[in-house]
């Protein structure tokens, strides 16, 4: 087993000499040893970066979960679109983010009016919307990669 790692290693000290390139040391990475807690449920609205224009924020959303991973649809577009982004993202916040920011929320695909509240009104739907504190370890884990 030790035989193969120093042929891998090798192979790859081989390689990064080959292309002049240098390997990214293991300080750069600030990923956490446990993944965040997933307490986001199938059917719940959120706002996320469209990820064809990462300018616009819309309405997305949850459509499917697995491990630390949300597969999000934008409201209004079909399943084609669908996109997966991991549950502490900066690309994914909680519904009022974007006016409580001065932020201008997209509206969903065939709406006209960019307000989420006249989007509510008019189709008279329920959202089930994700509150802060489902974004809490996001936000103290950003904290703390800054420090």
């Amino acid at each position: 087993v030790k035989k193969k790692i120093l042929q891998k290693l090798n192979y790859w000290e081989k390689y990064l000499k080959e292309k002049g390139a240098v390997a990214a040391p293991s300080h750069c990475f600030r990923q956490s040893t446990a993944p965040p807690v997933n307490e986001f449920k199938a059917g719940m609205k959120l706002e996320a970066q469209d990820p064809r224009n990462t300018t616009s924020t819309c309405i997305a959303t949850v459509v499917g979960l697995t491990g630390s991973r949300l597969r999000l649809r934008l409201d209004g577009s079909d399943n084609k679109n669908d996109f997966w982004r991991l549950v502490d993202s900066s690309e994914i916040q909680p519904i009022g983010n974007c006016e409580k920011n001065g932020g201008m929320l997209q509206p969903p695909l065939g709406e006209k009016d960019n307000t989420l509240l006249s989007f509510v009104v008019q189709q008279s739907i329920s959202l089930s919307c994700i509150f802060k504190k489902y974004f809490a370890f996001h936000t103290s884990e950003s904290q703390n990669s800054k420090t």
